[in-house]
């Protein structure tokens, strides 16, 4: 009986998120995320970014600042008391009440545009090798982006932001505790002080083991968990960065290798960055993304993982990088941040690699079956066998050059992990791909390879054909 209850509410769920996609308007809203401005470490202001942003269509621009930006070496687990902090611009430096104020100004001056604040975070990190030898710090760079923030109080129960997480040299916190602990055992026996050096003995070994055990924390778990507990959506930044090790300050190398394989295991994210400055093989068909969803599908994960697009912005040229070269469309039901932000949770979007002097863009994309039911991307709903996906991009705003809408197109229908079929568009054309399933789970998308016009990847629609 409550086996058939779960199933009729799972059904009766699907069919309302069905209806509800299908109200959302035809015209995704264009959103960037992962911008930084001179609250953290970024060139511009708010003001100069909101500039640059309108003039390249952006809907939505979000501030993605560093909440904290710090490198604590120390001795473990005081490494705060004993310890060196080097601080790096970020929210913690430049104030986190006065990021707010000055983004409420932005809002009230700008109603034109849809301004969200998120942070760029590093939940923990840890230290390897022998000072003024070969010291790495490990992780440093392993980013997850927190966005929905309307209070400074989110952003300060972070982890992140108290550097929970951020662990001393264990080596040589280790070597410091043995000797000065042994140096006072030595001393205490010496001078015949037996029942004081046992209970040092018996408080060292209660300490080591209490340290020991809060070392195992799971520091991207914890993020995850307290960002959504602050009600903010979590994104994996940059999962397959080829930055390699290299130097930092003071002749600490820098080491954060690619952790893919980590964003693909629960607890997870909400979201990862599918586009971005590094090249990665995740998103190819049937590799890392295509096989979580479809375990999703079969009830392996709890929820699933969405695609976006996040550039690491700083300064305008910097890298060859310009303002809106990692934007994202993005199917909302209203122009509002609460509206974003809950297309955003429900994969309703497609992220793009675009270049500063274009701004291509996906105006539809969705699957109707024969019963009438609109689905957008990132839906899950039940559906019959024969369906119609309506496939369209522009050039918005138009650019005028004469022969745009000339250039051919390829793009990728992948079903299951495997590309079902690569077809010819062109700018402004509407395809319509007719499609047949079989009954059972299916994971259905489309991408655009990198060609002249940029590349696109769009989230899936998760669908069970049911006749």
């Amino acid at each position: 009986m409550a086996r058939k209850l779960f199933s009729w509410t799972l059904f009766v769920g699907m069919l309302f998120t069905a209806s509800v996609s299908a109200l959302a308007g035809e015209m995704p809203l264009r959103v960037l995320i992962d911008v930084r401005s001179n609250h953290s470490d970024g060139a511009h202001d708010f003001n100069t970014l909101a500039d640059l942003a309108q003039k390249r269509g952006i809907d939505v621009l979000a501030f993605t600042e560093h909440d904290r930006f710090s490198i604590l070496f120390g001795i473990e687990p005081v490494a705060k008391i004993l310890g060196y902090q080097m601080q790096h611009p970020s929210l913690y430096v430049t104030g986190v009440e006065k990021f707010f104020d000055d983004f409420a100004a932005l809002r009230a001056k700008r109603p034109d545009m849809l301004f969200m604040a998120a942070t760029e975070s590093t939940p923990g990190y840890g230290w390897r090798g022998i000072p003024f030898r070969n010291l790495t710090l490990h992780n440093p760079e392993r980013h997850i982006i927190a966005l929905g923030a309307e209070r400074a109080a989110q952003i300060e129960a972070l982890p992140s932001f108290d550097l929970r997480h951020a662990h001393g040299p264990f080596a040589l916190s280790m070597v410091f505790w043995f000797l000065l602990v042994g140096g006072m055992l030595f001393i205490l026996i010496r001078r015949r002080k037996r029942v004081v050096a046992m209970l040092l003995f018996a408080s060292f070994i209660a300490f080591l083991a209490t340290w020991l055990v809060k070392g195992a924390v799971d520091a991207d778990a914890d993020f995850i968990r307290v960002a959504e507990q602050q009600g903010l959506f979590t994104i994996w930044a940059h999962p397959g960065t080829l930055s390699g090790t290299r130097p930092g300050p003071m002749g600490v190398q820098l080491d954060t290798p690619p952790y893919s394989a980590r964003v693909f295991r629960e607890p997870t994210a909400n979201a990862f960055a599918a586009i971005y400055g590094d090249t990665h093989t995740y998103t190819n068909p049937g590799d890392l993304w295509d096989r979580y969803m479809a375990d999703y599908m079969m009830g392996l994960h709890a929820a699933p993982i969405w695609a976006v697009a996040a550039g690491d912005y700083h300064k305008e040229g910097q890298s060859g990088e310009y303002l809106g070269n990692y934007p994202m469309d993005v199917w909302a039901q209203a122009r509002s941040t609460d509206a974003v932000l809950e297309a955003l949770r429900h994969g309703h979007m497609a992220a793009w690699r675009t270049s500063k002097s274009k701004n291509f863009r996906v105006v539809r994309l969705a699957i109707q079956d024969g019963s009438g039911k609109r689905l957008l991307p990132g839906d899950e709903s039940l559906v019959a066998s024969e369906m119609m996906l309506s496939f369209q991009l522009q050039e918005k705003p138009a650019s005028g050059r004469v022969g745009l809408a000339d250039k051919s197109i390829r793009a990728r229908l992948v079903v299951d992990g495997k590309v079902l079929k690569v077809f010819s568009t062109h700018l402004n054309q509407l395809l319509k791909v007719r499609l047949h399933l079989t009954p059972g789970a299916h994971v259905v998308r489309i991408d655009v390879p990198n060609q002249w016009l940029g590349s696109m990847i769009a989230n899936p629609f998760l669908l069970r054909v049911v006749n």
